[in-house]
């Protein structure tokens, strides 16, 4: 798999391109509450969603600020689905 990362306004832009086909909620290591995404895109390649700041990974404090930035990437969706 090809790693790439993308800021906000990278991963609205490929997304509007049809470059990216889902992305996964991912708990920050040792963290209760915050949260990664992690985009897939059309060609095999994963990354994660960047502050463009710091060029980290983006942390969101809670699922719901996580799934807001999600919608404003472009993506809809009406359930979350949690898998063992």
């Amino acid at each position: 798999m090809i790693e790439c990362n993308r800021t906000m306004e990278q991963a609205r832009r490929d997304f509007a391109a049809g470059r990216l086909t889902g992305a996964t909620l991912v708990r920050v290591p040792m963290s209760r509450t915050d949260w990664t995404v992690r985009l897939s895109g059309s060609k095999g390649d994963a990354g994660m969603l960047l502050e463009v700041q710091t060029l980290g990974a983006r942390r969101f404090a809670s699922l719901d600020s996580a799934a807001l930035a999600l919608e404003q990437i472009g993506f809809a969706f009406d359930q979350l689905k949690m898998a063992q």
